[in-house]
């Protein structure tokens, strides 16, 4: 629930902010900041609370504890370059981060059939984990542009 409310919470406060100041896009400039403090959120946690995270994991998938450390990395890497390139879209970074949002949701179905999860969550917080990355793949499309560069190739074609 924590990265749902940074991810709201930040958009609100970044938005007003743009909009003060006159940017271009300020909502979609305002998405990438909220997007970006997020990623910084639960790519931190990746090495908090690593351990937990770990047992979200997959057994299929060797190395749990290595994929924990990786995917924190990976957020936020993305976190960076999202801050990085926050004046411009980034419809490659959208793409990735779908992507990774997309990997990721293995781990939160088999942790919320297993019942296993972050802070002994209950298997309502579980459930309610999977259809959350669904949001989390749209915001990185619509905030990074992709959705609209999309559009653009479909209509030129």
């Amino acid at each position: 629930m924590a990265p749902l409310l940074t991810l709201l919470s930040t958009f609100a406060v970044a938005r007003a902010w743009t909009g003060a100041r006159r940017h271009l896009d300020p909502t979609a400039r305002a998405a990438r900041v909220a997007l970006a403090v997020m990623l910084v959120l639960t790519g931190a946690a990746h090495f908090v609370s690593t351990d937990e995270m770990a047992r979200m994991v997959p057994p299929f998938l060797p190395g749990a504890e290595t994929i924990v450390y990786a995917t924190g990395v990976l957020e936020l890497v993305a976190a960076a370059l999202l801050l990085w390139r926050v004046a411009r879209p980034t419809p490659w970074l959208g793409l990735a981060l779908a992507a990774f949002f997309l990997v990721l949701l293995p781990a939160n179905v088999y942790s919320a059939v297993e019942e296993v999860g972050l802070g002994g969550h209950g298997p309502a917080y579980l459930w309610f984990r999977v259809p959350l990355q669904a949001l989390f793949i749209g915001w990185a499309l619509a905030a990074t542009g992709a959705l609209h560069r999309r559009r653009w190739a479909v209509a030129a074609s």
